[in-house]
């Protein structure tokens, strides 16, 4: 199983790297990260909705499912055909994706035009946001700010080397564009950002950023 992940994933890698923005699958060390402040969820909160967007072969779903409890919801967004049908073979064969009393959604969809219905304590999303277009970064961002809980934590995910790689290779237009990019990204973190984690248990080594949106005071 682990041989095909890696295998369909670096085959979307090339296909579709507007998607899909490393060679291999997140480690279980970059998952666990991901997913650190739904592992730390007090059993005074009760039944908790979790989001997470662009889940690829399921390196950071695999990490997910066993921390969710009965009554407990997980919307999964992939808007990959492939990665999305790949995934759904998993949830049916291996025992960590197997859950009693949790609604699990797996969705092919993309994630701006997800029909959401509901707001999220947690939102774990591993989508590679310098890829994007800026005016898709602030949409998407805003997007997921806006379903969010208050007091909810949204995660995300960026390479550390890739993107200096990038910037330094690339030509002026793209270094304007991730400079747009980084601008954005920085005007949310400014807002909600409350910690970043370093996961070097990763190709590449990767930043976990940590946003939390505030309760609103009265």
């Amino acid at each position: 199983m682990q041989l095909n992940n890696q295998k369909l994933f670096f085959q979307q890698f090339v296909e579709n790297f507007f998607h899909v923005g490393a060679v291999l699958p997140s480690s279980s060390a970059l998952g666990q990260a991901g997913a650190a402040y739904l592992a730390q969820r007090k059993r005074s909160q009760g039944a908790v909705r979790v989001l997470e967007a662009g889940a690829g072969t399921g390196s950071f779903t695999k990490e997910i499912v066993p921390l969710l409890q009965a009554g407990d919801s997980l919307d999964i967004v992939e808007i990959n055909l492939s990665l999305t049908a790949y995934l759904k073979q998993r949830f049916q064969r291996e025992s960590a994706f197997q859950t009693k009393g949790v609604n699990i959604h797996l969705v092919n969809a993309d994630l701006l035009h997800f029909p959401f219905h509901n707001y999220y304590d947690y939102i774990i999303f591993s989508l590679p946001l310098t890829n994007f277009p800026p005016s898709m970064v602030k949409e998407i961002l805003t997007l997921m700010i806006e379903h969010l809980r208050p007091g909810g934590v949204f995660s995300y995910v960026k390479y550390i080397f890739i993107g200096h790689l990038k910037y330094n290779f690339g030509g002026a237009t793209v270094k304007a564009k991730m400079d747009e990019n980084q601008a954005i990204i920085n005007q949310f973190a400014k807002q909600y950002q409350i910690e970043r984690r370093a996961v070097l248990r990763n190709v590449p080594p990767a930043w976990v950023h940590y946003w939390q949106k505030p309760f609103v005071s009265r």
